[in-house]
C-alpha cells in the first residue's frame, strides 16, 4: 500500500480502530502529558500512551524507510518487504525450519542461474532457458512443501487480533494491528521476533505474483497509473522520490532474496524505528518486554541520503495520448515537513482544491462544470524531503486536458494576484483543528500519528503543536508563498490526451 497523503492514511487506519478515546480541542494537550517513552540500547525508540477505558490496545510500527531509500536495481523493494511482513518467522510458518531453509537456498540458486539466462536477452537459449524455468518452478514448490500458509495472521486472528496491516510510502513503512491486552506479551513475542529474525518466506511466489499484478494493475493496465507514474519521474531526477514506490517492473523481475536481505539488514535497524503501543497497557511491561524481545534488532547506523535535484529552470511538460479518458496532473516544487512555509502550503493546497469549497471545486465542478473531479495537496509523493504541490484533475465529457489546464492556471493566477480572504484561512485553520480532534479518535490512530511523527519529525510533541503552526498562518502568508511557488519554470505538468483508437 503506498500513501499519497497523511491525512488519508490516517482516515484509513482509524476506520479500524479499536478502544474509542475521547478527546476534544481543550483536551488533546492533557493527552500529550500521558505519553511516555524509552528507547532500547539498540535505538528503537517507544511511545506508550496508557488508555483504560476498554481492555484493548493497538500499535504501530513506524520504519523510516521506504522507496526514496530504493536505488536503481532494486527498485520495488521496500515493498515488497512490506508484503513479506506477516508471513511468519523461523518457529510460525513452517513446518520444519532447518528442511525449509536448506529449500529456500536452492530456490535461490536456481533463481540466479535462471536470471543470468533472462539477462542475455535476444542472445539467451531457448531451450536452456525453459529448463531453467523448469528448474526455478520446481525449487520453489520444493521450498513451499514446508509452508505452513498464514499461520502467523491466523495466531493474530485467534487471540482476538484485528486490523492487521501495513503499508509502505516513499518515506516509511508501517506495520499495525490491535489486540486484547492480555495478549501483550504475545505481541512483543511476534513483533520483536519478527523484526529481530526475519524469515523472508515464499519470497520469489509473492514477488512474481501479488507484487508484480499489482505493478500490473496501477500502471501497466491503467493510462490514468501510468501518466501520475511517468509524471513523477518528470518532476524528479536525481532526487530519491524519481521513482514510485511499486517499482520498475525489470527490477521486480530480477530483484533476488539476497538484494532483499541486504536491503533490510541496512534499513531495517533500530535507529530507523518507533514503535508507539496505545491502549490499555502498562510502560513499566512494555518497557520491560521491549527489552525482552526486541534488541535482537540491529544497533547500526542507517544511511543517509545525500543527493538531490537542483533547482528546476523550465517547465517540464508530457502529453501521453491514449484512448482513455483525458486527465491533468501538475506539480510545484515545495520545501519539506520542516520548511518554514510548510504550514502555508497545506494551507493553500486546501484552499485551492481540498473539499466542495475550495475555488477548483467550485469553478470547475460546480459553476463551469468542465470538471468532475478537481482537487490538490501539499505533499505528493511525500514530505520527508523537498516536495511537491500538486494539482489533479479528470475533464467532464467533451472538455479537453488542456481546456482543463486553462481553467486551473486561471485560479492559479487569481490566487496569486489577489490572495485569499480571511473568511477562506479562517476555514482552513478551523478544518484543520476537526480533522486533528478525529484523528485522536482511536488508539490505532494515535499509535500512528504518534510513530510517524516521533520517526519522521524526530518528536512526537510536533504532533500536538501542528495547530499552532497553521493557526500563525496569514494572508500575507498565502499570497507571499503563492508567488514564490506558482511560477511556470517550478512546474511540470502532464496529461492525457484522448485519441480515437487506430483501426
Amino acid at each position: 500500500m503506498s500513501v499519497i497523503r497523511k491525512t488519508l492514511v490516517l482516515a484509513a487506519v482509524l476506520a479500524t480502530a479499536l478502544g474509542a478515546v475521547a478527546a476534544s480541542a481543550e483536551g488533546y494537550q492533557d493527552l500529550a502529558s500521558q505519553v511516555r517513552e524509552f528507547t532500547l540500547p539498540n535505538g528503537i525508540h517507544f511511545l506508550v500512551l496508557e488508555r483504560h477505558d476498554v481492555p484493548v490496545f493497538s500499535f504501530n510500527t513506524y520504519v523510516s524507510v521506504g522507496s526514496a531509500q530504493e536505488v536503481t536495481g532494486i527498485t520495488g523493494i521496500a515493498h515488497i518487504l512490506e508484503h513479506m511482513a506477516f508471513k511468519g518467522t523461523a518457529e510460525i510458518g513452517t513446518t520444519d525450519a532447518k528442511k525449509e531453509a536448506l529449500a529456500m537456498r536452492a530456490e535461490d540458486v536456481a533463481f540466479a542461474a535462471l536470471k543470468v539466462e533472462r539477462l542475455k536477452g535476444d542472445l539467451a537459449d531457448p531451450a536452456k532457458l525453459a529448463g531453467l524455468e523448469q528448474a526455478f518452478t520446481d525449487a520453489k514448490d520444493a521450498a513451499r512443501a514446508f509452508v505452513v500458509s498464514n499461520e502467523f495472521g491466523q495466531i493474530v486472528e485467534n487471540n482476538g487480533g484485528r486490523g492487521m496491516n501495513a503499508g509502505t510510502s516513499t518515506d516509511e513503512t508501517s506495520y499495525m494491528y490491535s489486540l486484547p491486552s492480555n495478549r501483550l506479551e504475545l505481541w512483543a513475542y511476534l513483533e520483536g521476533t519478527r523484526m529481530s529474525r526475519p524469515v523472508l518466506r515464499e519470497f520469489y511466489t509473492e514477488k512474481d505474483g501479488p507484487v508484480t499484478e499489482e505493478r500490473r494493475m496501477r500502471t501497466e493496465n491503467s493510462p490514468i497509473g501510468m501518466l501520475i507514474e511517468q509524471f513523477q519521474n518528470l518532476a524528479f531526477m536525481a532526487h530519491p522520490y524519481h521513482h514510485a514506490t511499486i517499482g520498475w517492473m525489470t527490477d521486480l523481475n530480477t530483484i533476488t532474496r539476497q538484494d532483499c536481505e541486504t536491503f533490510y539488514r541496512t534499513h531495517y535497524v533500530g535507529r530507523n524505528m518507533t514503535v508507539a503501543v496505545v491502549g490499555d497497557v502498562d510502560f513499566d511491561e512494555v518497557k520491560r518486554l521491549a527489552g525482552k524481545y526486541f534488541t535482537g534488532v540491529s544497533a547500526a547506523e542507517p544511511p543517509v541520503i545525500e543527493t538531490f535535484d537542483a533547482p528546476q529552470k523550465g517547465e517540464r511538460r508530457m502529453v501521453i495520448e491514449d484512448e482513455a479518458q483525458p486527465f491533468y496532473i501538475c506539480g510545484f516544487h515545495i520545501g519539506n515537513w520542516a520548511h518554514a512555509d510548510a504550514a502555508t502550503y497545506d494551507a493553500i493546497a486546501d484552499i485551492l482544491g481540498q473539499g466542495r469549497t475550495s475555488r477548483l471545486y467550485e469553478r470547475l465542478v460546480k459553476q463551469d462544470k468542465s470538471a468532475v473531479q478537481a482537487f490538490s495537496f501539499a505533499g505528493y509523493p511525500g514530505d520527508k524531503y523537498p516536495t511537491l504541490l500538486a494539482v489533479l484533475g479528470m475533464p467532464a465529457k467533451d472538455v479537453s486536458a488542456e481546456q482543463l489546464e486553462a481553467a486551473v492556471l486561471e485560479e492559479i493566477a487569481k490566487l496569486v494576484d489577489g490572495g485569499v480572504t480571511e473568511e477562506e484561512l479562517a476555514g482552513v485553520k478551523r478544518r484543520a483543528r476537526a480533522n486533528f480532534v478525529r484523528s485522536l479518535e482511536g488508539n490505532m490512530g494515535l499509535a500512528a500519528q504518534l510513530s510517524e511523527y516521533q520517526g519522521k519529525q524526530g518528536d512526537w510533541r510536533r504532533m500536538f503543536s501542528q495547530l499552532e503552526a497553521i493557526d500563525a498562518v496569514t494572508v500575507q502568508d498565502v499570497q507571499r508563498v503563492a508567488a514564490e511557488v506558482f511560477v511556470p519554470n517550478n512546474r511540470t505538468v502532464a496529461f492525457i490526451k484522448t485519441v480515437e483508437a487506430a483501426n
